[in-house]
């Protein structure tokens, strides 16, 4: 009784928030269960920068491989056996994972050779403990693991690990040392507590602007977005949604210290949280001249000092290049974001790419249209910092695959999905919305629980 009485008294945003974290949460969680049962382990035939190489995950055990598919001068393609084995497509021999022998067939007694880029750097742990609980260990992921390394050895223990800003590794680190040392725990319920706020105040943002539907349509599109599934991983998606909201919150209604302070927290969970200068000198210059000076200096500053300490972080961990102009470990670089666009439309149409480069090509120029077009019905803050965030996100070129990560970055450009909410207005639109980002994220998050790289 008492408890109904709790959600009844509860504000509208909160419990659509609540909600829709729920419903996605359990459906992801049952959906990860099924892929991990049915299909334990997948035989990934890669080529590794012209090394043709064979990759197997057990999603069950966590045990990984890694061999050459070139035997006796030929290239290999695998398929899954039994557990523990696969078997060449050519001539139907059995190889044995442990053994890295095949059993039977043409092949017998053949041994499979090591692959040339060890099973760390294709299913990378940077030294942290795989998950055993089958609830949890499909999310351990990719970024996941550098900050985990983070949290639990600090920086400096996996090469490349300054360009993580260090606000979401010490959390893991504080909120880990309660759970009893817990830290995949910690990152996990961080991230998914700051979605559940993170979805309940962008819900008040869109129902004081444009009403109650297009706030409801608006979490709807954003949580069946086909990678909102890291939303849910322990990856900085979730808290840096929510300071943005909170920062842009703060503009809106001038209260600038608090405005500062958002960005101050943006700015140090990740190096997209730099966008905000744009909406913040924008209403800096809408203010009144005389307008609490002290209050609007400080909304500039707290920023400003983030920044400031990020740089010094890479510098006191003895990072070879303290304004990241070039990352050599991650293959990265700063460039005009065009360069980046073009590099994309280059490997597409070579060819030689993987779906990750489509969806990153898509991904980027369906928001940059869809910003474009919905510019205007937008607050002039909000589009300021989408804008601003397409920019400073498409800089970053990363040599092995353009555009990277911008169908995962999409999902903190929340004004993108306020525009399809008016657009959802029509029927045929909102079912295009609705089936193709709902099956598509089925797709992708299988993908990544099976180590696929999506974003």
């Amino acid at each position: 009784m008492a408890t109904t009485l709790k959600m009844r008294a509860l504000d509208p945003a909160w419990k659509f928030a609540l909600g829709a974290f729920i419903a996605m949460r359990v459906a992801l969680t049952a959906w990860s269960l099924i892929v991990v049962l049915l299909l334990p382990v997948v035989p990934q035939n890669l080529d590794l920068f012209g090394a043709p190489v064979l990759a197997v995950f057990d999603a069950q055990t966590n045990e990984r491989y890694a061999y050459s598919r070139v035997v006796d001068g030929r290239v290999l393609t695998f398929r899954a056996g039994a557990r523990g084995f696969v078997e060449d497509i050519a001539t139907g021999s059995v190889w044995s994972l442990r053994q890295a022998r095949a059993l039977d067939g043409e092949f017998a007694g053949r041994a499979l050779a090591a692959s040339p880029y060890p099973v760390e750097q294709i299913y990378p742990y940077y030294g942290v403990a795989p998950a055993t609980n089958l609830l949890l260990a499909p999310w351990q992921r990719f970024d996941t693991n550098w900050y985990l390394a983070i949290a639990t050895r600090g920086y400096g223990s996996v090469e490349g690990d300054a360009h993580f800003p260090p606000l979401y590794p010490a959390l893991m680190r504080g909120l880990g040392a309660m759970l009893g040392g817990n830290f995949f725990l910690a990152a996990l319920l961080i991230s998914n507590l700051t979605l559940i706020a993170a979805l309940a105040i962008l819900h008040q943002l869109a129902r004081e602007l444009f009403g109650a539907t297009i706030a409801a349509r608006t979490i709807a599109y954003l949580v069946i977005f086909p990678t909102a599934f890291f939303f849910f991983c322990a990856y900085t998606e979730s808290p840096f949604l929510l300071v943005a909201l909170l920062a842009l919150r703060a503009l809106r209604r001038r209260a600038w210290v608090w405005a500062g302070f958002w960005s101050f927290c943006a700015i140090l969970l990740r190096l997209q949280g730099v966008a905000l200068f744009v909406p913040l000198a924008y209403a800096l210059g809408q203010a009144r001249p005389f307008d609490h000076k002290r209050a609007r200096a400080s909304a500039l500053a707290l920023p400003l000092l983030a920044s400031g300490l990020y740089l010094a972080m890479r510098w006191l961990t003895g990072d070879p290049s303290v304004v990241p102009l070039a990352e050599t470990t991650l293959h990265a670089r700063l460039a005009p974001p065009w360069e980046n666009y073009f590099y994309a439309l280059a490997t597409i149409l070579s060819g030689r790419f993987h779906l990750a480069d489509a969806l990153n090509l898509i991904s980027t120029t369906f928001c940059a249209i869809v910003l474009v077009i919905g510019w205007r019905a937008l607050p002039r803050e909000f589009s300021l910092f989408a804008a601003a965030s397409l920019i400073v996100l498409t800089m970053r070129v990363v040599e092995t695959q353009p555009l990277n990560s911008m169908s995962r970055y999409a999902l903190t450009l929340f004004p993108i999905f306020i525009v399809l909410a008016h657009w959802g207005k029509k029927p045929w639109a909102q079912r295009a919305i609705v089936y193709g980002s709902f099956m598509l994220a089925l797709f992708l998050s299988a993908q990544f629980v099976l180590w696929g790289w999506v974003g």
